[in-house]
């Protein structure tokens, strides 16, 4: 056996309170790398808490201001306005008036048709027109299917911090943002960032759509009062909130894409072709504005 001799007095003291200490430091910061852990939610978890948070009800209407910054127009801008009808829990159509330009836009679980000045234009989305999913589809499996589309690998969860806030990203190992990934404030569960790719294939840089502002639409609701869409960290789009109504009634047929394909001719056919000479200025005017705004 091996006696070791205690020390007297003050020195004594001093070693005690240096032991306690460094034990008290190991289990301090054993204890946050294991809190740290325990924060980082499953996914589903979090999407569950992000519709919950957003509040349920059956359609809402949004009436907003779509700022265009473009510096080929006088000023640097161009405003114009768009109202938005959410059928809640996959069902959405937007509206856009503009001067020679009427649009309109539907998306329903049977696919998505665009609409232009009578003409139907497109049947897919782009980049910046997945804004409104993760303020749309209102059951997690719905809306875990339709991030999974977009490339977000639902398996990655880690923390990050976005304008001073605790986020969670969904998708990617915080900071890397090469990839597709949702960013969820910790603390309230909404979405502060959606990361998607665009139309421009592998390599090119992912679409930054941001919410903010959020304003209480009444009882348990929420909605953005600023949604931002940026490339290549500019902005080159900016929604901004008016009015709303909450459960408003809003006939199907608003929602009915089998609806517009009847109604409406295609503008040409789906492989991309010149317009002939006779088509009216007006259109081709028209189809040049709505390029240089949405694509």
């Amino acid at each position: 056996m091996i006696f070791i001799e205690r020390p007297n007095g003050l020195c004594y003291t001093i070693l005690m309170k240096r032991f306690t200490l460094g034990v008290a430091c190991t289990f301090i910061l054993f204890g946050s790398a294991v809190a740290t852990r325990a924060y980082i939610l499953p996914t589903e978890q979090i999407l569950d808490f992000l519709i919950d948070q957003l509040g349920s009800g059956r359609t809402l209407i949004v009436m907003q201001k779509a700022v265009l910054y473009d510096p080929g127009v006088e000023g640097g801008i161009r405003e114009f306005e768009e109202t938005l009808y959410y059928g809640f829990p996959d069902r959405f159509r937007s509206e856009v008036t503009a001067p020679g330009l009427v649009q309109v836009q539907v998306v329903n679980p049977d696919g998505a048709i665009l609409v232009m000045n009578g003409k139907i234009v497109g049947e897919a989305e782009n980049g910046f027109d997945h804004f409104k999913d993760l303020l749309l589809y209102r059951k997690t499996e719905v809306l875990v299917d339709r991030l999974s589309r977009l490339g977000v690998d639902l398996e990655v969860v880690s923390l990050g911090r976005f304008k001073e806030k605790i986020v969670y990203v969904i998708g990617a190992r915080y900071p890397d943002e090469s990839v597709p990934q949702v960013w969820v404030d910790k603390n309230t569960f909404r979405p502060v960032r959606f990361l998607l790719a665009g139309e421009e294939g592998e390599g090119a840089p992912l679409k930054d759509i941001q919410f903010t502002d959020y304003r209480s639409l009444d009882k348990g609701k929420r909605y953005p009062g600023r949604i931002l869409f940026l490339e290549n960290d500019t902005l080159v789009k900016m929604q901004v909130l008016e009015t709303f109504k909450i459960n408003p009634e809003i006939p199907g047929q608003l929602f009915d894409v089998a609806y517009l394909r009847g109604m409406y001719e295609p503008l040409a056919p789906t492989r991309p072709m010149p317009l002939p000479d006779s088509e009216p200025d007006e259109v081709k005017k028209s189809i040049e504005d709505f390029k240089k705004i949405f694509e």
